[in-house]
C-alpha cells in the first residue's frame, strides 16, 4: 500500500486568493504525472479547487476536464491559465482612477477616505492600514509613510482618525446596495448576507460599492472589464476583517474577525492587486464545456457547474483515463465570502449556485465526508471502471484525512496506496474502481485490524511518532479493506465520528506509550513500550542522505528530497525539515543556487583520518592527565584503581540507534564533527526519548573541542568536567574560559 510522495517546491510569488486555495507546491502535480499517470492522456478534476493542478497537467500535454461550481474559483482558474497582461491590469486601474466622482476623480475620492496626518510633522499622509480594536470599537493605531519627514511605521490613531472611521460605520446607501446585490429585501438569506457583510468595516463597504457602481456606469471594453473585476476581487479579500494584527491567521477558515484586525486602504489594495494577478503565461489553452470543438492535448476544459451536474451530461466522462484532484477543505470563510463577491461582481444569478453557503455557519468533518461521498458516488457511476484515481491533500490534517477517506471509499473506490509527510500535512492517495472488498468471512475484526496498523507503523518507524501518522495508518487500513463503506450503514453514528473515537481508545492500550504531558490524544508523540527491532527512521534517513551525497558529485535539494521519498515510502516518508537538516550538516550549497555537494571533510577517507586523529588526541590527552588509556570498543580513561572515569566513542554521524540498547551509558561521551550540531539540536527537538537520554548524563562533544582541550595549558583533572561541558552540541563556536 506504500507509494512514493511527489515532491514540489514552495512558490515565492503569492497568487490571487492564495490564502483560501489549496497550497499545492510547484512541481507536485508534474511529478505525480511522471510517477503514476505516464499513459493517462485525459484527466478529470471533479472539484477544480486548485488552479495549479489544471495548469501543470496541461503544461505536461494532458487534456483536463475540470468541474468548478464556485464562480470565484472558476474566475481564478481561468485567469491563472490565461493570465492578464500587466498592461491590461494597469489600463483597467487607470480607467477606474479616471472615472468622475463628486467633482473629482474616483482615485483621489477613495484615497481621501484614508487621509490622516503624520504624528511627527503633522503633514497629510495616506494611511496604508488602520489597526482596529474590537473591544474599543474603532481604530487604535495607523500605519503610514510620510514623504515629508521620512517617518514610516505605526502610530496611535487620533480622535480625527476615530471619528472619520465611525462616520462610515452607520448604515449607508452603499451598505444597502451591497446587500441588495446578494439577497434583496424579503430574501430568507438576507440576514445571513448581513452577517457576512459584517466582516467588512463600514468604510471598506462604502469604498468598494462606490467603485463597483462607478464601474457599472463607465464605458469599459470587455477585456479590461475582466481585468477590473480581478483587481476588485483581490481588493474584496484585502479589505475584510480577516487580516489579524500583528500576525493573524495565515489561512482563515471561519468567518470570525480577530480581536485586532487591519483595515486596509482600498485604493492601495487595488494598486497592489496588479502585481498579484500579473503572472507569466503558462502557454495552455482553455475552453468552455459548451464549445463545439474537440479538446486537444495541453488544453483545459472548464465545466461551469458541480461534478454531479457534469456526470449527468450524456457521455460526459467517456474517454477519460484517470482522476487527478485536490479536494477542497471545508472553509466557511471562503465559501461565504465567495457568495458575496460573486453577487457584487456578476449578479445574483451567477452567485446562486453557492448562495447556500451564506446559511451554513459550521462545517464539521462528518458533513464534509458526506459531501465528498456524494460527489465521488456521482463520478463512480459515470466513470469507466478500472481507472486509476489519485487524490492529493496539501492540508492533510487528521480530520480531513478521515473525512476524505470515508467519503471516497464510501463511494465505491478502493484504496491502493498512500504516502504521508506528516509535518507538512501532505498526503497522496491512490484509488481504483470498483471497490473490490473481501468476502465477509475473510474480514479481520475491525478493532484488531486497527491495532495491527498502529503496531506496524510504530515498529517500522522505530521512533516516537506523531498522532497524524498513526491516524493515517488506521484510516488507510480501513479504506483499503472496504470497511468504511459498510460502516456508513452498520454504525449507529457517522463513521468519521465513531471510528475516530474507536481509534483514540486504541491509543490507550498498555502496549502504546503516549509521550505527552497533556491528555489530548492529538498532542505529543507515541511509541511502543517494547523496543522495536528496526533502526530508528531518522537514523536510516541520515545514513541514506550521506550515501547519496557521497555517490553524487552535485545534487539539487528537490532532487535529493524526491530520491529520499522514493526510498522511504508511504508512512515512512521523512519530514522535509529533517531532510534539510541532514543536507545542511553534510553538504554545502554552490554559489549559483540550490545545488549541493558533499563537504570535503565528510569524504569517507577524510572522516576515517579524522577518527584516527581523534582517537590519538584523546589517548594523548588522557595520558597527559594521568589516566590509563585502554581500547575495548570504546576509548577508556581509567583511574589507577581500575575504575573507568571516562569513555569516548568517536562517530561521524548523529545516528544513535536505541539508547536503551547501548550498555553502560554512564560516563559515555560521544565525539562528533562540529557540523553535526544542527542535527543533534534537531533530534533533541523532535525526539523526547533522545532528549531524555542526553539529560540522563550522556554527553556529546565536538572534534574541535578535543583539539582545544589538548591546547589548554591550565587543564587538570579537577577542572576537566567543567571544561568538557564548555562546548555543548547546540552551541556554535564558544570561547574557552581564560581562567
Amino acid at each position: 500500500m506504500d507509494i512514493v510522495l511527489p515532491v514540489g517546491s514552495s512558490r515565492l510569488q503569492p497568487g490571487p486568493l492564495d490564502r483560501f486555495l489549496p497550497p499545492v507546491e510547484v512541481g507536485t502535480v508534474e511529478r505525480t504525472l511522471e510517477l503514476y499517470l505516464q499513459d493517462a492522456e485525459r484527466l478529470l478534476d471533479p472539484f477544480g479547487a486548485s488552479p495549479r493542478l489544471a495548469m501543470e497537467c496541461a503544461r505536461a500535454g494532458r487534456e483536463v476536464l475540470v468541474a468548478v461550481n464556485n464562480p470565484v474559483t472558476r474566475f481564478v482558474l481561468r485567469h491563472t491559465l490565461k493570465p492578464f497582461q500587466v498592461s491590461d491590469l494597469q489600463a483597467a486601474l487607470a480607467q477606474l482612477a479616471a472615472i468622475p466622482k463628486d467633482e473629482t476623480r474616483l482615485e483621489p475620492f477613495i484615497l481621501d477616505l484614508y487621509r490622516s496626518h503624520c504624528s511627527r510633522c503633522g503633514e497629510p499622509v495616506q494611511v496604508e492600514y488602520y489597526v482596529w480594536d474590537k473591544e474599543l470599537g474603532g481604530p487604535s493605531h495607523k500605519v503610514f509613510a510620510c514623504e515629508r519627514c521620512g517617518y514610516a511605521g505605526e502610530s496611535a490613531a487620533t480622535e480625527d482618525d476615530w471619528n472619520q472611521a465611525l462616520d462610515y460605520s452607520r448604515r449607508t446607501l452603499q451598505h444597502a446596495l451591497a446587500l441588495e446585490q446578494v439577497a434583496p429585501a424579503g430574501d430568507p438569506d438576507r440576514k445571513h448576507a448581513e452577517a457576512a457583510l459584517a466582516m467588512y468595516p463600514g468604510r471598506a463597504v462604502f469604498a468598494l460599492i462606490t467603485i463597483l457602481n462607478k464601474l457599472e456606469q463607465a464605458p469599459i471594453e470587455p477585456r479590461l472589464k475582466d481585468a477590473a473585476d480581478a483587481l476588485l476581487l483581490q481588493a474584496f479579500d484585502t479589505a475584510n476583517a480577516l487580516w489579524g494584527h500583528p500576525e493573524g491567521r495565515a489561512r482563515p477558515r471561519q468567518l470570525v474577525s480577530s480581536s485586532r484586525f487591519r483595515e486596509y486602504n482600498v485604493w492601495l489594495a487595488l494598486e497592489r492587486a496588479v502585481d498579484v494577478w500579473a503572472a507569466p503565461d503558462p502557454g495552455v489553452q482553455v475552453r468552455q464545456w459548451e464549445d463545439d470543438d474537440a479538446s486537444r492535448a495541453g488544453e483545459v476544459t472548464i465545466y461551469s457547474g458541480s461534478a454531479r451536474e457534469l456526470c449527468q451530461q450524456p457521455d460526459a466522462l467517456a474517454g477519460l483515463d484517470a482522476i487527478l484532484t485536490v479536494p477542497p477543505r471545508p472553509n466557511q470563510a471562503y465559501w461565504t465570502l465567495s457568495a458575496l463577491w460573486a453577487g457584487w461582481l456578476w449578479g445574483r444569478e451567477e452567485a446562486a449556485p453557492i448562495k447556500v453557503a451564506l446559511r451554513r455557519r459550521r462545517y464539521d468533518w462528518a458533513w464534509h465526508a458526506t459531501a465528498l461521498r456524494t460527489v465521488f458516488s456521482s463520478v463512480a457511476e459515470a466513470f469507466p471502471v478500472q481507472r486509476l484515481s489519485l487524490v492529493y491533500f496539501p492540508e492533510a490534517e487528521p480530520g480531513f484525512i478521515a473525512a476524505a477517506l470515508a467519503g471516497v471509499e464510501g463511494a465505491g473506490f478502493s484504496l491502493q496506496g498512500r504516502a504521508l509527510r506528516a509535518d507538512e500535512e501532505q498526503l497522496l492517495t491512490q484509488w481504483v474502481l470498483p471497490n473490490r472488498r473481501p468476502a465477509e468471512p475473510e474480514l479481520e475484526h475491525r478493532a484488531r485490524g486497527m491495532e495491527r496498523a498502529v503496531i506496524e507503523v510504530l515498529s517500522a518507524r522505530a521512533e516516537p511518532t506523531p498522532y497524524s501518522v498513526l491516524h493515517a495508518a488506521v484510516w488507510s487500513e480501513l479504506a483499503g479493506t472496504g470497511r468504511i463503506e459498510r460502516d456508513w450503514t452498520n454504525l449507529l453514528r457517522h463513521p468519521v465520528q465513531a471510528l475516530t473515537d474507536e481509534f483514540e481508545q486504541l491509543l490507550q492500550k498498555p502496549s502504546i506509550v503516549h509521550l505527552s504531558r497533556g491528555s489530548e490524544p492529538q498532542s505529543g508523540l507515541y511509541s511502543l513500550r517494547s523496543t522495536p527491532e528496526a533502526e530508528p527512521l531518522s537514523d536510516r534517513v541520515e545514513r541514506e542522505i550521506l550515501a547519496q551525497l557521497r555517490n553524487q558529485r552535485r545534487v539539487s535539494s528537490p532532487e535529493l528530497d524526491q530520491e529520499i521519498c522514493r526510498i522511504f515510502t508511504g508512512l515512512l516518508t521523512p519530514d522535509r525539515r529533517w531532510v534539510r537538516a541532514c543536507l545542511q550538516s553534510y553538504a554545502e550549497p554552490s554559489p549559483e543556487g540550490d545545488v549541493w555537494s558533499l563537504r570535503q571533510e565528510d569524504q569517507p577517507d577524510k572522516r576515517a583520518e579524522d577518527r584516527e586523529d581523534m582517537l590519538r588526541l584523546l589517548r594523548d590527552l588522557g595520558l597527559r592527565l594521568g589516566f590509563e588509556v585502554q581500547m575495548d570498543g570504546h576509548l577508556n580513561w581509567t583511574e589507577t584503581s581500575g575504575k573507568t572515569a571516562y569513555r569516548f566513542e568517536v562517530r561521524e554521524t548523529s545516528a544513535w540507534g536505541h539508547p536503551e540498547r547501548t550498555p553502560g551509558l554512564e560516563g559515555l561521551l560521544f565525539v562528533v564533527p562540529g557540523s553535526r550540531s544542527g542535527l543533534i539540536a534537531e533530534r533533541t527537538r523532535r525526539n523526547p526519548e533522545f532528549r531524555t537520554w542526553l539529560e540522563s548524563g550522556v554527553r556529546v562533544m565536538k572534534f574541535r573541542h578535543v583539539r582545544r582541550l589538548l591546547d589548554e595549558t591550565t587543564l587538570t583533572r579537577d577542572n576537566l568536567a567543567q571544561r568538557l561541558a564548555i562546548d555543548p552540541p547546540e552551541h556554535q563556536d564558544p570561547q574557552l574560559p581564560l581562567l
